[in-house]
C-alpha cells in the first residue's frame, strides 16, 4: 500500500513540476517577445529621429536616399545572394574561412561597387555635394537597419511563437536553437551592432565619394577593403571561431571609430571640407 501510495505521489510531483517548469517557459517566451517588441519600436524610433535630424543638417536630396535605400537592398538580393548561395553551395563546405573571407569580400565588393556607380552617374548629371554622401550613405545603412535589424527580430518573435504554440517542429532546428539562446543581452547588442553598423555605410560611402570626386579609384579598393574586414568579424562569430559577443562589439566600435578617424584625415587631406 505505501508503495503505491509513494508512487502516486511520485507521479504527482513529477507533474507538477513539469507545470511549473512549462508555465516558467511560457512566461520566458512572453517576456523575451515583448522585449523584441521594445527592441523593434526603440529601432523604429531611431531610425524616424535620425532621418529628421540629418534631414534638417543637411537638406539632403530625398531621391538620392531612396536610390540608397534600394542600392542595398536590390543588389544583395538580386547578385550577392544567388552568387553567395551558388558559391558557398559548392565550397562553403570545405572551410569555414573560406566562408568568412569570401563572404566579406563578396559583401565588400557588390555593396561599394553599388555605391561608387551610383556616385559615377550622378556625376555625369550634376555636381556632386557632400550632403550626397550623408542621402546614399543614410539611406544604404537604413536599409541594412531595417532588413537586417528589424526584420531579423520580427522573424525572432515567429519562431518564439511557433514554439510558444507547439510548432517549432516545422521549422529549421538550427534557427529554433539560436532563438532558444536569446537573452536580454544579445538583442541590445544586436541593437547596438546595426547602430554602429549604420554609422560606417555612411564613412564607406565618403571613401566611394572621393573615388569619384577626386578620380582616385584606390579610395574605392580601399572601401571594399574595409567594408570586408569587418564582415570578417563578424563571420567569425556567426560560425563559432570567436564565442565572446562582447569582445566582438566591442571590436567592432572600436574598428568603426578607427575608420571615422581614418576618414577625417583623408578628407581633410584631399582638401573636403564639410563631413566631418
Amino acid at each position: 500500500m505505501k508503495s503505491v501510495e509513494s508512487i502516486s505521489k511520485s507521479i504527482e510531483i513529477g507533474i507538477l513540476t513539469q507545470v511549473v517548469l512549462m508555465l516558467r517557459f511560457n512566461e520566458r517566451i512572453n517576456q523575451m517577445e515583448t522585449f523584441l517588441f521594445m527592441a523593434i519600436l526603440t529601432m523604429l524610433v531611431i531610425a524616424v529621429i535620425s532621418f529628421i535630424v540629418l534631414k534638417k543638417r543637411w537638406q539632403f536630396s530625398i531621391k538620392l536616399f531612396l536610390v540608397g535605400l534600394i542600392g542595398f537592398a536590390l543588389p544583395v538580393m538580386m547578385i550577392e545572394g544567388p552568387i553567395n548561395a551558388l558559391v558557398l553551395s559548392s565550397f562553403g563546405h570545405s572551410s569555414k574561412w573560406f566562408t568568412i573571407i569570401y563572404g566579406g569580400l563578396m559583401a565588400g565588393l557588390v555593396e561599394e561597387t553599388t555605391r561608387y556607380l551610383v556616385f559615377k552617374v550622378l556625376a555625369k548629371k550634376r555636381s556632386l555635394m557632400t550632403s550626397d554622401i550623408v542621402a546614399y550613405g543614410f539611406g544604404h545603412g537604413l536599409s541594412e537597419f531595417i532588413l537586417l535589424g528589424v526584420m531579423g527580430l520580427l522573424t525572432n518573435i515567429i519562431v518564439l511563437q511557433a514554439i510558444h504554440s507547439g510548432q517549432a517542429s516545422e521549422l529549421p532546428s538550427t534557427l529554433v536553437s539560436q532563438v532558444n539562446q536569446l537573452t536580454g543581452f544579445t538583442v541590445l547588442m544586436s541593437l547596438f551592432e546595426r547602430l554602429v553598423a549604420l554609422v560606417l555605410q555612411v564613412l564607406l560611402t565618403a571613401w566611394d565619394f572621393l573615388a569619384v570626386t577626386k578620380q582616385k579609384l584606390s579610395f574605392y579598393f580601399w572601401a571594399i577593403i574595409l567594408h570586408a574586414a569587418i564582415d570578417f568579424l563578424a563571420g567569425a562569430y556567426q560560425l563559432g571561431l570567436v564565442s565572446n559577443l562582447l569582445l566582438i562589439e566591442l571590436i567592432l566600435a572600436i574598428y568603426v571609430l578607427g575608420i571615422g578617424l581614418l576618414t577625417r584625415r583623408i578628407w581633410r587631406k584631399e582638401g573636403t571640407h564639410g563631413l566631418i
